[in-house]
Order: C-alpha cells, then structure tokens, then sequence
C-alpha cells in the first residue's frame, strides 16, 4: 500500500508540474483541448484524441463496430493503432442479439470459448487463445479486476455499454494474469443526453424479468448528469430444481465542472440466487450411450435441500478524468467491492457403478473484500520529427476472502436413470472440513510510449509488479496446515513496429511477456513455486475503409507459457515448475454496420495448443477447452422506413466449434453447430401513439443441439444451454 501511495504521489506531482507549464488560464467553460484546426495551427498532433470525450464508452461506436478502445494501451489510442487483436461487443449487438450472460456475450467472438455451467454454479470460466483462465484472472470492469474467486461474484451484462476483448499477454498494463488476454467490462455511464428505457420479458425456463435504464441532465444544474439501471428476474434453468433469480441495481451520477473534467461515481448492488450443486455427468450416457441408454438432459445432480447458490454483492467506485494541459489528461479509477456467499450443493464425489454415483453434500459460506485503483496519466508531444503518447502509471490491488466449509458425515448415491432424492439431509454447522482466509495484494508501476513518424508507429511498454500473497488452512484433517506465502517482483514488456497506410491498412509485429503467480504449491523442499511466465510474437493486420463503418483484423500469434507447475515424480505431494505448453494460430474477425440497415458479423479461429514439457501428461497432447477450429457468423437487417416491411428488423447466426479434449486429454468432446436468431419490430408503424415501443423475439441454440463443456474431472462432462427463446417488449423515450 505505501508503494502505491508513494508512486500515486509521483504521479500527481508530475501533473502539478505539467499543470504549471500549460498556457494562460482558460476562461470558464473552455477546454484545456484545442480543436482539430487550432492542433494544426499550432503544428501539433492530433491533440483532440487526447481528451475527456474520447474516453467515453460512446465514443467512436456505431451499431455493431467500434474504432476505439482504452483498454488495449490505457490510451486513447485508436484500434487501428493498437499492436494487439481487439474485438468490441457493443450495446446495439448485445441488444440485438438478446444477450443475457457473459458467456454468450462472447459467444461470437474469435479464440474465446467459455465453460457453460447449467443451473449455477458460479461464474463464468474462459479459454483465450487456448489458456484457460479462472477465478476472472482475465476479467475487468472498467480496467480494474472484476474478482478473484468465481463464487464471490457473477456478472449482469445489462449493466455494461460494451465488453472490449483484447488478445494475447496483458501483463505490460494490468499485471498477474493468464497471457490469453483479458474480458474488460465497461459500465453504462450518465449521459448528458436525456434517454430512457424499461422491459418486460419472458420465455423458456419460466423466465419473467423487467428492467429499466434511466439517464439524463440533472435538472436545474446542468454539471450533474444521473443513470440508474435495474433488473430483477424470476426464472427456472435447465436443470430441474436450479433457479436463476437476481435483482440488480446501479445509480451512478457524473460531475462534469466544464469539458476537461469529468467525475463519475457508480454504485452496484446485485443479489444472485441460483442452484449451487455441480451438474457434471459421466461421458457414458451422454456423449456416448450407456447400457441404459442416454441420462436425460434435466437430470439434476444433487440433493433438494442442498441446491442454494447466494451471492449478494456491493460496490462503489469513482471513475475521473481531467485533461490538466494541452495534450494531457489524468485518469483515475477505485472501486471498493464487498461480498457474501453461500452454498449449499453436492459436489461430485466417484462413479460407483455405470449407472450409479457418490455425491457427497457440504456447505460452503465465505465473504471478501477487495480494493482497486489505477491513476495513469496521457501524453502526446512531439520531439522533433516523432510523435510520443506517452502513459504513466500505478495500479494497486487488495484482496481478502475467508472461506468456512461444512461436510456432511455421509455420501449420497443417486441413480442417474431412476433418480430418488431423500427428504432431507442435515450438516452440523459445528463440523467443518476447511476454514481459510487467503490474501493478494498487487501493486504495479508500469510506462508506455507510443512513436509516430511517418506512417510507423513504434510502441514500447514495460511495467513490474510487486505481489504478496498468503493463504492460511485449518481442517478437521490436518489441524495445523502450513501457511502459503509469495513474494515476488515481476518485469513484463511489450514491443512493437506497424504501419499505417492511408488506405486505412495497418500491418504490426509485436512482442509481449505475462507472468501469473502459482500460490499454494510448493516444491519437495518447501519451497514456494516461482509465476508462469509466458511470451508471445504476433503479426497482423486491420483494416478500416474509409468512410466505411467497418473494421476488419486478421492476426498470427504464438504463444509459449512456462514454469507450469507439475507433480514431482520423486516425490509424492510435491511440485516442480518445469511443464510447459504452447498455443499457435490464426484469427481473422470483421465487423460492418452500414447506413442501409445492414451489420455483420464474421470470426474464424484456427488453434493448434500443445504440451512440450510434463510429467504426466504426453508430449503433445492438447490443451483443454481448445477447439482446433471454431467459426461464428451473424447478420442482422433492418429494413428501410419508407418499405412494406418498415420496422421490422431481423438477424440470424451460426455458431460452430470444433472437437476439444478434457484436462487430463483423454476425453474429447464432439463438435458441434448452433443457430441463433432475433426479430424485432417497432410499433410506431402499427400505430403512430406506439412511439418509441419496440417488440422482439431472441432465440439461441433454436434446433436444441446437445453439446458438451469439459467438467472438473477425468471422465465426466457438463451439459451446454439449451436452446431458449425469450420475448420482450421495451419502451424509450
């Protein structure tokens, strides 16, 4: 904590410094940011990009396609100009697509492949580029972490204005984590632009739910604009007896003195209550068929008064922005988030016979807390011929959770064929198998500059990390259990060259490192396991036609993650940190929405991942949740005003992923293909006092395909969604 402070003070002093450097005081109401024609006056660069305008979520976005992203630089640098693969799910194809969790958020875009969990059981778990990531190692909000265990939290994508996904090694700019890429979430904002909304829905499962989304000038002082945004549901899942209720809640107003500055403060509360039991199933009898034929796909695994996931979580956070100097602005963001859960479930204990299994009951209750911030500032100057964007900053992270697990004295076997749950099963609250409080504190310093001359654009990043953590255990089993600590300093860089051609085309190169720390292990002579570390080379190229809403990529990349930690052959319970894993391919994605009503969608993914090194599993063998060949494909039309078919807007997709294989590589899932489809329409046309209502039919997975997740353990699988259809009617005004 004092390293943040010390390096959050350097910072302020360096914009206090810069502050006195800027030029005369400007007079009420004006902004520090020349306009495009004063930047070139003064011989400048571009100096309108760096403002508190471009950093809105807005900003740039049309329809499906978004030009910009902070997220890739913590800038705000174009797509175009960024050396990574970006792909942006905006609020219209969110909308559109009648996307109600994040794993279909995802769901079209290229190399991200997430676990489906049918009826709960925490939150989503994702594959990028083939390295798998949990715990939302690679998931932010609003460029801080989301969470740090997946039964802490969950996510609401009504809340967010749209989800930026970008690829490969992040560790340059945020830190520990998977070199995958990251899922950065971006909340809805207050708009100083007055616009409301509010839903009803309805649909499989018995799903009822209503929403609003309110937002606009706060009246009588026009500097404060409000947003609040709601959502309560009532629904059924797939799996008998797994509910999927929530209620969510998000008020957030924005302070913006004059146009350099810009205060946002946003709080959320959310209550999930949802089934807690995990629905994995055996290999025979659903891939395959059993002697008994196949399990039926609502067959839930567990007990009846043992099947209760609750979470209710609550956080505040504040999001500034103030360009302080020509050229300049200061961004800084915090957020305090708090959690309680409870789980009463069966996990999945070993199969007993083909038919048979043991499921042993347990209750889990934990709470956490976590603090979070990042303060970086922005610059662009120019140093003779070349061009400098420059980004200085610190991010701090504290985590804390304590984890209380109750047993129960005796397993459950059910029959999965002819299922008979008993009336009721009680765990003494006074027997537990496992107390623990686990704590993660991060603080990076990292730098960055981005160098234009000409068309080449040079970019440059290094960053290190200080990390501390510990995890302390008592059981029933083992009362005193050694304490897990780690202490690391980790250096990760990012190189790279593009050129920028004034076609619009953008090839790059680019070079990155990550680092992810392994807690709780340790070696035959006690020691602590050093990070992952993990590099990668990427080539690529964009492309946005001008005057054409649209943006086309297409990258290369290998991947090599090392210091995997493997079981120790000579020494059993120990570890040793030598496996190692690569992942090599190529993605191409394109996004259009044009003025004729017309947006597309287009991905394709080709992965080869391999283990190099280790010490049970073969040379060769894949890395799991990893399809060879995945392809995505969406079209939505809306149709012209002035036609028979005035207010009526359509679109359909397909889904397909390739064959992937389990943790242990011997059990390989099929393939599989999924349609989706929405139909909208606005009532305006039927009757003109229908103004500003709209009715829409969503659908995913229509033909019901049956497909499979790899599940916690050898042999076992989980069931995909199902297909479900949901009808809602909205109003804005």
């Amino acid at each position: 904590m004092r390293a943040f402070l010390a390096a959050s003070v350097a910072l302020a002093s360096l914009m206090i410094a810069s502050q006195a450097k800027a030029q005369a005081p400007k007079p009420p109401g004006a902004s520090n940011t020349p306009s495009v024609a004063g930047a070139a006056e003064a011989g400048a660069v571009n100096l309108d990009e760096i403002s508190v305008e471009a950093r809105s979520p807005t900003f740039g976005t049309t329809g499906f396609v978004a030009t910009r992203s902070t997220a890739g630089m913590k800038s705000n640098a174009s797509i175009l100009e960024t050396p990574a693969t970006v792909s942006v799910i905006t609020r219209d194809e969110l909308d559109v697509r009648g996307v109600q969790d994040l794993n279909l958020a995802t769901a079209y875009t290229p190399n991200v492949t997430a676990l489906d969990y049918p009826g709960g059981q925490g939150a989503p778990t994702f594959t990028l580029r083939g390295f798998n990531a949990i715990n939302f190692e690679n998931v932010y909000e609003d460029g801080l972490r989301y969470g740090f265990n997946i039964y802490d939290q969950n996510v609401e994508p009504y809340a967010y204005e749209r989800i930026d996904v970008i690829k490969g090694p992040l560790s340059v700019l945020y830190g520990a984590g998977q070199p995958g890429g990251i899922i950065n979430l971006i909340s809805k904002r207050p708009s100083f632009v007055r616009s409301n909304e509010v839903f009803i829905q309805g649909g499989s499962f018995n799903r009822v739910q209503g929403g609003f989304d309110l937002t606009g000038p706060v009246e009588g002082n026009e500097q404060f604009a409000y947003r609040i945004t709601g959502l309560v549901r009532q629904s059924d899942t797939q799996v008998a007896g797994s509910p999927d209720d929530r209620i969510y809640i998000s008020p957030a107003i924005t302070w913006k003195p004059d146009a350099d500055t810009s205060l946002t403060v946003l709080a959320k509360y959310a209550n999930y209550r949802r089934g807690g039991s995990e629905q994995s199933l055996p290999v025979i009898g659903t891939i395959v068929p059993s002697s008994f034929g196949f399990i039926k796909r609502d067959l839930f695994v567990g007990q009846p008064n043992l099947n209760e996931e609750l979470l209710d979580n609550r956080s505040i956070s504040y999001l500034l922005d103030h360009s302080f100097a020509p050229g300049w602005i200061f961004h800084s963001a915090f957020r305090y988030l708090e959690t309680d859960s409870k789980y009463q479930a069966t996990a999945l204990s070993f199969p007993v016979s083909e038919s048979l299994l043991s499921t042993t009951p347990y209750i889990r209750n934990q709470n956490s807390r976590a603090i979070l911030a990042d303060n970086h500032i922005e610059g662009r100057f120019e140093t003779g011929l070349l061009q400098h964007n420059i980004v200085l900053g610190v991010d701090y992270q504290n985590y804390v959770r304590r984890n209380r697990q109750f047993l129960g004295q005796d397993d459950f076997i059910l029959d999965l064929y002819n299922p008979v749950y008993p009336t009721a099963i009680n765990i003494p609250m006074t027997q537990f198998g496992l107390i623990q409080r686990q704590s993660v504190q991060q603080v990076g310093l990292y730098g960055q500059d981005q160098i234009k001359a000409g068309g080449f654009i040079l970019t440059g990043s290094l960053r290190n990390d200080f990390f501390d953590s510990q995890v302390t255990s008592t059981s029933d089993f083992a009362p005193v259990l050694p304490v897990a600590t780690q202490s690391l300093s980790a250096l990760s860089y990012r190189g790279a060259l593009g050129y920028e051609f004034d076609s619009g085309i953008v090839p790059y190169v680019s070079y990155a490192t990550s680092f992810n720390p392994q807690v709780g292990g340790t070696t035959r002579t006690g020691t602590q396991l050093g990070p992952n570390e993990a590099n990668q080379i990427e080539g690529g190229v964009k492309y946005q036609p001008p005057g054409v809403n649209a943006l086309f990529t297409a990258s290369y990349f290998e991947i090599t993650q090392t210091n995997i930690a493997r079981p120790d052959p000579t020494f059993i319970g120990a570890l040793i940190a030598t496996g190692e894993a690569t992942s090599k391919g190529f993605e191409i994605e394109g996004k259009i929405t044009l003025d004729s009503g017309v947006s597309f969608i287009a991905g394709y993914t080709h992965l080869d991942t391999r283990v190099t090194k280790d010490t049970t599993l073969a040379i060769g063998s894949r890395l799991p949740n990893a399809p060879e060949n995945a392809l995505s494909l969406f079209a939505d039309y809306a149709f012209p005003a002035g036609s028979i078919l005035g207010g009526l807007r359509a679109g359909g997709g397909v889904r397909y992923v390739g064959s992937r294989t389990d943790a242990t590589n011997r059990d390989f899932l099929p393939s599989y293909v999924l349609v989706d489809a929405s139909i909208s329409y606005d009532l305006s046309y039927i009757d003109p006092r229908l103004k500003g209502a709209t009715a829409a039919i969503t659908g995913t997975n229509l033909f019901d395909e049956r497909y499979f997740s790899p599940a916690f353990q050898q042999n076992f699988v989980r069931e995909g969604f199902r297909r479900n259809v949901l009808g809602t009617l909205t109003y804005r005004w």
